[in-house]
């Protein structure tokens, strides 16, 4: 049964949610999908016939303004092509955005990072709302309900909208007699036909012990005991016989050991995951399209006589939770979720039936951003290995372009990256995340789409940026360099120097444990960049899951700490990465990007007794950093042994591995000062 055949036609379905927290799992920064374009950044795409289309089945829903977010029914950053129905009805290939549609006007509402692409690709029947100059979505639907009085009526596919999110916004308009209305089936799908794109149908892989460092059986476990002993909350447990449903797919992925391809840039596969306590262990069912787990497969049987889970179709969650199948013996059991959870899932078990749990308190959450010691040497591996393929490539790229003068564009050069880590161990069949090549002007936008065709030449007056990072099945990569191929301006070197101060400051940073955030830290990454006047609009770093999502939370360098609510303090075997950059709308960019894995401090006189008390970084990027965009004087001498040392060190590890590779030595060694 799907979600529609449940919650056709309900209007104004307000949940009293058990709230022990609350959840945003991951912060605006973090909440980028860097796919690859459909559409040109300079292109409009001609809406006019979409929208009259949605118009007249908007009219036949009784619907007078209709929602069509970003996201898939899991909440995801990264969604597959069939699930981007904001950027097809739009025309505009932003990564983060919702749009609302209504009778006579059409809106998109995107952050500072989409302003210029949303400009240049919405035709003439959009209204750009640039958040939070203006009012986001929900606010800007209020005021409508406010103007429009008893009757107007919201529309939203229910798997699409978070309850959370639902839930706020039906606090504002029922009073002013206006309802949330899920209409009978997905209007954009509708519109779309049969030009929407089918679904990725890539069989379901076993993620191998070796790379996992722990067995799923023990996941599962802990997972089951967690809910049963009534979870983190001791003043408000969790009632004996609930279950907990997983249905962020990064989470299912990491607890089952199991990986897929049906999402692009991630190993991952849409599923619901449900988990209790059972008569020895635990009880377990997963819901998952029969067409990416044949009966004969390794990972089928691996779950059904190893992890003795229940496998279901994937559509079969709706019925299994409204019949309350996931019960298990006990008073007033709930069904424990996230705010990631979607309003369908909500409904479906019933609204007193609920128990939300802050995601980054959750044990799989948790679980998934501390690394064990098999994941966390694994990365070591794996960015040692990106390191070798990165400077193959920067060295071909450099003889190029500033030795031959031969004009490579943006597109085949990040292209020529991704070819060489194709051959490399261990190389996961896919990229993180399509890479950001960008000259000129296109590298002030911190999430530039590189276009597929016709992307501009690397120039030789302004800073090339490249961030990019392939998945391994030990490591999943996240890499940024800015270098130039000519002679930059005073302007360019004392940008590039202030953002690298900061990157130096969150590097060497020693911080106390048990209670430094994020948060905390994030503003000595600005701090040499305040003092020019400078600032970048986005986080300083992000967590990365181990052959899995390249935005991990709940840990990160921004105002709240990746995102999440709460925020989360940093504790060994965390990693995140380290990313100030500065933006010259019109004219460059330029970010520095490394991992950092945290470890306890050396033991000097902070850690008294013996005891570790304090936390500093370890470095597992392995790429130098250019010197030629660095304005010496502005360093102190602390800074400029830091430089010297960091590319030596990349120096020493690297040529080990590229003694047949004359050029890419000849280029580690011009890094070194």
């Amino acid at each position: 049964m799907t979600c529609f055949g449940i919650l056709s036609r309900s209007k104004g379905l307000k949940p009293n949610l058990t709230n022990n927290s609350d959840l945003t799992l991951i912060s605006d920064e973090q909440s980028v999908n860097e796919k690859a374009i459909m559409t040109p950044l300079d292109e409009k795409v001609d809406t006019t016939e979409r929208l009259e289309k949605l118009r007249q089945l908007m009219e036949e829903e009784g619907v007078h303004a209709y929602i069509v977010p970003s996201v898939d029914a899991h909440g995801s950053e990264y969604v597959p092509p069939e699930a981007r129905r904001r950027e097809f009805i739009s025309g505009c290939t932003a990564d983060v955005g919702t749009a609302v549609v209504c009778k006579d006007s059409a809106h998109l509402f995107v952050d500072g990072r989409f302003y210029i692409q949303a400009e240049k690709q919405l035709d003439k029947n959009w209204t750009l709302h640039k958040v939070p100059i203006v009012p986001d979505y929900n606010k800007w639907l209020i005021e409508e309900a406010r103007k429009n009085g008893k009757g107007f009526s919201i529309g939203v596919d229910p798997t699409l909208i978070g309850y959370a999110i639902a839930s706020d916004l039906l606090d504002e308009i029922s009073p002013l007699g206006a309802s949330l209305t899920y209409p009978s089936r997905n209007l954009i799908d509708v519109v779309w036909a049969d030009k929407q794109p089918k679904p990725i149908e890539a069989q379901i892989q076993i993620h191998p012990l070796q790379f996992a460092g722990k067995r799923s059986q023990e996941k599962l476990k802990e997972l089951a005991d967690w809910v049963e002993s009534g979870g983190s909350d001791k003043r408000n447990p969790i009632p004996r016989g609930s279950a907990i449903i997983l249905n962020q797919l990064d989470q299912i992925a990491w607890l089952l050991n199991l990986r897929g391809a049906s999402i692009p840039n991630n190993p991952f596969f849409p599923a619901y995951v449900v988990v209790s306590a059972g008569e020895e262990t635990y009880r377990a069912s997963i819901f998952v399209p029969s067409s990416l787990l044949s009966k004969d497969s390794d990972a089928y049987r691996y779950l059904v006589d190893e992890l003795r889970v229940d496998v279901q179709e994937y559509d079969a969650v709706f019925k299994y939770l409204i019949e309350g199948s996931w019960k298990g013996p006990g008073d007033d059991q709930k069904l424990v979720i996230s705010d990631q959870a979607s309003w369908a899932i909500v409904n479906a078990v019933g609204v007193p039936n609920v128990y939300s749990v802050l995601r980054a308190r959750s044990p799989v959450e948790l679980g998934k951003a501390i690394k064990n010691d098999v994941e966390i040497e694994g990365m070591r591996k794996a960015y040692l290995r990106d390191g070798v393929c990165w400077a193959k490539w920067a060295s071909w790229l450099d003889e190029k372009i500033r030795v031959h003068h031969q004009k490579i564009n943006e597109r085949d050069a990040v292209d020529a990256l991704v070819a060489i880590r194709e051959k490399a161990e261990n190389y996961g069949g896919m990229e993180a995340y399509d890479g950001i090549s960008a000259s000129g002007e296109n590298a002030a936008l911190p999430h530039y789409q590189t276009p597929e065709h016709g992307s501009k030449v690397i120039d030789r007056n302004t800073p090339y940026l490249c961030d990019s990072g392939a998945q391994y099945l030990d490591g999943t990569i996240d890499t940024t360099r800015t270098v130039h191929f000519g002679k930059p301006t005073k302007e360019q070197k004392r940008a590039f120097t202030r953002v690298l101060q900061g990157h130096i400051a969150i590097d060497t940073v020693t911080f106390p444990r048990n209670t430094t955030t994020g948060a905390t830290l994030d503003v000595i990454a600005r701090t040499a960049l305040w003092s020019d006047g400078y600032n970048y609009m986005h986080g300083t770093g992000h967590g990365i899951g181990s052959f899995g999502a390249v935005h991990e939370g709940p840990q990160g360098f921004s105002t709240s700490s990746g995102g999440s609510s709460e925020p989360i303090a940093f504790q060994p075997n965390m990693v995140v990465t380290n990313e100030p950059g500065y933006y010259e709308e019109g004219n460059f960019g330029i970010r520095t990007e490394s991992l950092l894995v945290v470890r306890p401090a050396p033991k000097t006189h902070f850690n008294q007794n013996g005891e570790e008390n304090w936390l500093h970084f370890e470095r597992l990027t392995t790429v130098p950093i250019s010197t030629d965009l660095i304005d010496w004087k502005l360093l102190s001498a602390d800074q400029k042994y830091w430089i010297k040392k960091h590319n030596k060190d990349v120096y020493d590890k690297l040529t080990p591995f590229l003694k047949h590779d004359k050029r890419a030595q000849r280029w580690l060694k011009r890094q070194l000062v």
